[in-house]
């Protein structure tokens, strides 16, 4: 190793300076220049103070003259000295102790020599520290800190001195790994670049070194990219670290204080140690961050050095001559300190974790190791023992423990605690011949709410629902959230079913009431489905399949309602998995048909266009209702691919019968909300209409209100560029959505199509009829076309020509009929003898 190295044969002799008054973005520039993480500030031929590249960090650089800042404002002073005897093992240390990276070299009159900083140690340790079975994970601290590429700079270099890290990962935008250093922000304030996301000031791309590497191989890197981090990928190449020169620092000085216990074991037999070595080794022993104590072979101290004070407390002249056992903390048993001794007297080592006991009465974890220490004959002299309170690190581990089982939004138990909680209580109702009841609870139509207030008022929503739902249940119960909007509930010690039932309603009825969050009231209810052990189950899995099961039940009977499992829901389930695995296949199995259904004019009684509605032709149950299969199409996503190949198949359809003679008639086409939603669906339908020779006058796209309104301002932008394109538009199902007439006006339209619910009652003076005529009657002012579906009798057909209504459709002319069929009703003219 190079630790008896003086750092004058290591510094760095050009000392880049600046007078006190200089702005801070010159000596950045100077910095940047120069390729220096220091810069001294000097007033004539005194020292005044040093700026460096981690004082950048405190810049606010919200401030308009930030960067004019003379440099004497934000210096660090007083300047740390070394003197250039110094060796490079006691420099590690010392870098440590202070807190700091650089130094200035001085001799014995106090002239400056130059500079060194934490990496020429590192640069300068010899070969073989590097290739002794080392490898990076071995210096490997604390798992990387991510940030959004998005971040400000000014938020960038805040994050980094609150967490006090001297580099970022940067997230890009396809989840690429770039790095921000406190070099580059040096260079950033150098030119002037302050300005804009961090992603496109980032040193990318993040070269990185697998965790099993050796440390030699990461120096090699180090030096041939000129960097000072290197980013660490695990077994699957994710990154879980970085690793600086400080990092290989640190453990540079852990060895050289394995150094000084190696030279007490050996004490006694080298009576040739060199006054140097003792030098060395009693400046180690002073100066180390680490608790040093030494028993003599009576286990009575006889010296500790000053990190041992401000470890424990307790003065030097208090723990000499005392027994190590006044650190006892009363955590650990007789066993515990038998095996310790134990092992010392086999081995002559022992180390692990300890807790023990400060002079003020707190209690802290320490790494302890203690090394037996022998004379010549072999008899024991001395026992050494090293410590390090490791609070922090504890502090940490629960921390990545709590986030590893925990929500990082409400702060519940996240999926994995959940499972175990739910074993744990099954064991316990088993062996006290309990119930348990596992409600599954989802709320309902959270996703309208996320999508119109956005994702920040959501997570609100999900944390203020997680409150309430913990101040539902008793202290023992669990309350956990599996992601996105799904909560469970583990109710134990139960005495029946109706104990689940009454926590049920309770819920409704807390969830129920009105939320305001940032002076938005917002109204959310629940979907519960609750299985039962032993009644619907014995094991966790199937107690979680069956509360799902029943959520879902409890949703197809109109949400905000609980359900108990019963064992045909998973039936039920089964044949709608079924049914998706099969409608997959459908498309290339050629088993989707189209039937279309006449579109009357009520005046002339001549046939206007057709409306093309999907039917699934099932191998083995026939012709399948579409409300079995589109909902599951929909959730699914098959619905984008599916509703492609109708738009297709009925423009295709309609050119033929224009080909075979027929008049130019209209053809409807139903465009789904994740279609309309899909980025593609502009493209697709120009795509159709070019392949299929339609005139864009011949097609009519018909969209809910309610998928209208979901972003209504990118949904008016969609509906204009396929207004352009000549195709017509029809706002479908028109009166049972949620619209708004300000943007109703705004949607480029042609016709509305009232739904035929309005149609239940007709008679003078009903709510329906109204409706109905007012809808008419607002079509007419805005100028648009009113269709009316779902006409099936003489006095339905009468109050819309009362009425005055533009076109209908609907069982009294004519059921949705196969292509060839349609062809001959057409051909036939049998429609137009309708009274």
């Amino acid at each position: 190793m190079s630790y008896d190295l003086p750092v004058e044969r290591i510094l760095h002799p050009r000392l880049l300076s600046c007078p006190p008054e200089t702005p801070l973005r010159e000596a950045a520039r100077l910095m940047s220049d120069a390729r220096c993480s220091s810069i001294l500030v000097m007033e004539g031929s005194q020292l005044r103070g040093i700026w460096t590249e981690r004082d950048a960090l405190t810049i606010d650089f919200s401030l308009p003259d930030a960067l004019d800042m003379p440099i004497s404002r934000v210096m660090s002073s007083p300047v740390k000295t070394l003197h250039g005897g110094t060796t490079v093992g006691e420099a590690a240390l010392r870098f440590k102790l202070d807190s700091v990276r650089h130094y200035v070299v001085v001799n014995d009159s106090g002239e400056h020599l130059g500079i060194v900083t934490q990496s020429d140690v590192v640069q300068n340790q010899g070969v073989e520290y590097f290739v002794q079975l080392r490898d990076v994970n071995s210096v490997l601290r604390e798992p990387p800190i991510w940030v959004p590429g998005t971040l400000p700079l000014g938020e960038a270099a805040k994050r980094m001195r609150e967490v006090r890290r001297d580099a970022l990962v940067v997230e890009g935008p396809d989840g690429e790994a770039g790095i921000l250093t406190e070099r580059d922000i040096i260079r950033l304030i150098s030119r002037e670049r302050l300005d804009g996301a961090i992603w496109e000031m980032a040193s990318k791309p993040l070269v990185s070194v697998a965790a099993e590497s050796s440390l030699y191989h990461a120096r090699t890197l180090f030096s041939e990219n000129h960097i000072r981090h290197l980013g660490v990928t695990g077994p699957a190449g994710e990154l879980i670290g970085l690793i600086t020169y400080g990092d290989i620092l640190a453990s540079i000085e852990h060895d050289y204080v394995q150094e000084l216990q190696k030279a007490l074991r050996e004490r006694e037999q080298q009576l040739s140690v060199s006054n140097h070595n003792l030098k060395l080794a009693q400046k180690v022993f002073d100066t180390s961050a680490e608790g040093i104590m030494v028993t003599d072979e009576h286990v009575c101290i006889e010296s500790v050095n000053p990190a041992f004070t401000r470890i424990t407390g307790y003065e030097i002249g208090e723990a000499l001559g005392a027994k190590p056992s006044i650190l006892k903390s009363g955590r650990h048993n007789s066993h515990f300190y038998r095996e310790m001794w134990a092992a010392l007297e086999l081995s002559g080592a022992w180390q692990g974790e300890i807790w023990n006991r400060r002079k003020n009465g707190e209690i802290y974890p320490e790494w302890l190791s203690i090394s037996t220490v022998r004379n010549q004959e072999g008899h024991v002299t001395n026992y050494v023992a090293i410590f390090t309170d490791i609070t922090a690190r504890k502090e940490a581990e629960d921390r990545v423990h709590h986030l590893a089982y925990h929500d990082a939004l409400t702060g519940l138990p996240n999926r994995s605690l959940f499972l175990e909680h739910l074993d744990h209580a099954l064991h316990h109702a088993h062996r006290q011949g309990a119930m348990v009841a596992l409600m599954f609870l989802d709320l309902d139509r959270f996703k309208l709410i996320n999508d119109t207030f956005g994702h920040a008022m959501g997570d609100k929503l999900l944390v203020e629902t997680a409150r309430r739902l913990a101040g539902c249940v008793r202290e023992g119960d669990t309350v956990s959230r599996l992601g996105g909007d799904e909560f469970t509930v583990i109710l134990e010690d139960l005495r029946s079913a109706d104990d689940a039932a009454l926590i049920a309603r309770k819920i409704l009825d807390v969830l129920s009431q009105p939320m305001v969050l940032d002076g938005q009231e917002l109204f959310i209810t629940p979907s519960i489905g609750i299985s039962l052990y032993p009644t619907d189950s014995l094991y966790p899995e199937p107690l979680v399949k069956n509360a799902d099961a029943a959520m879902y039940q409890a949703k197809e009977r109109g949400r905000h309602n609980y359900q108990f499992y019963t064992p045909d829901m998973n039936s039920r389930a089964f044949e709608r998995l079924a049914l998706e695995n099969k409608l997959r296949r459908a498309l290339e199995r050629n088993e989707l048909v189209l039937h279309y259904q006449p579109r009357v004019d009520i005046n002339s009684r001549q046939v206007t266009g057709m409306e093309a509605l999907l039917r699934w032709n099932h191998p083995e149950r026939g012709l399948v209702p579409p409300s079995d299969f589109i909902p599951i199409a929909e959730e699914s996503g098959l619905i984008v691919p599916i509703g492609e190949w109708v738009l297709r198949t009925a423009c295709a359809q309609n050119k033929r019968w224009q080909e075979d003679g027929f008049p130019k008639l209209c053809m409807a086409v139903n465009i789904s909300a994740r279609q309309f939603k899909h980025s593609k669906l502009v493209d697709t339908v120009r795509q159709v209409l070019e392949e299929t020779g339609l005139d864009p006058a011949d097609l009519e796209l018909e969209i809910t209100e309610t998928i209208a309104m979901e972003h209504a301002e990118e949904s008016v932008k969609k509906l204009a560029e396929l207004k352009a394109m000549g195709v017509r538009l029809s706002m479908d199902d028109f009166g049972t959505g949620h619209s708004s007439l300000s943007y109703l006006k705004q949607f480029p339209i042609d016709s509305l199509k009232i739904d035929k619910s309005f149609l239940q009652d007709t008679s003078q003076g009903s709510k329906d009829a109204a409706i109905a005529q007012a809808i008419s009657t607002m079509a007419e002012r805005l100028q648009l076309k009113v269709i009316t579906e779902g006409v099936e009798t003489q006095e339905q057909l009468a109050f819309l020509v009362g009425n005055k209504s533009g076109e209908v459709q609907g069982y009294y002319f004519s059921h949705p009929l196969p292509p060839e069929e349609f062809a001959a009703l057409l051909r036939s003219g049998k429609i137009f003898d309708q009274d």
